[in-house]
């Protein structure tokens, strides 16, 4: 069975706002003239691109991958081997945009992220997306049982 979490908007939080406010100008445009489907295509990828993690768990694989205009999916999967640890990190991103009146707009985004980590201690694919620290040790334990690894 796969199961899949949504990461991130690749384009920020911004972008993909004023995406979909392009794509549905293109929409409500395209009757007056076919030079919108430029905002059509342009909104669409801005708005509904998106980063997950796909997890098969009767396998034991993982991909992580872009869905490019949300129907698209990319990226390979990769085995999960025994030697591989799953950790928490901390995430910390900031979304920094700036306006016509060079004003500042920032948006910080924190959460707890579970991630792959390869033997070696490297850090491989983050996995899943949890607001707090107490759900992320729960969501911890329970994929260190599902795919039979261990912590780091």
């Amino acid at each position: 069975m796969v199961e899949r979490y949504k990461l991130d908007k690749s384009f920020g939080p911004i972008a993909s706002i004023t995406g979909i406010i392009l794509f549905v100008a293109g929409l409500v445009l395209v009757w007056f003239s076919l030079s919108a489907i430029v905002n059509i295509l342009l909104g669409a990828f801005l708005g509904f691109t998106f980063s997950r993690t796909e997890i098969d768990f009767n396998q034991k694989k993982v991909r992580y991958s872009d869905v490019i205009f949300g129907l698209i999916t990319t990226g390979k999967w990769i085995e999960i081997r025994p030697e591989m640890k799953i950790g928490i990190l901390k995430s910390r991103k900031t979304w920094r945009t700036f306006s016509w009146g060079n004003r500042e707009l920032e948006t910080p985004l924190e959460d707890h992220r579970l991630v792959l980590f390869t033997g070696a201690g490297k850090k491989r694919i983050p996995l899943k997306k949890v607001s707090s620290s107490e759900d992320a040790r729960v969501e911890l334990d329970e994929f260190c049982r599902r795919l039979n690894i261990q912590k780091l």
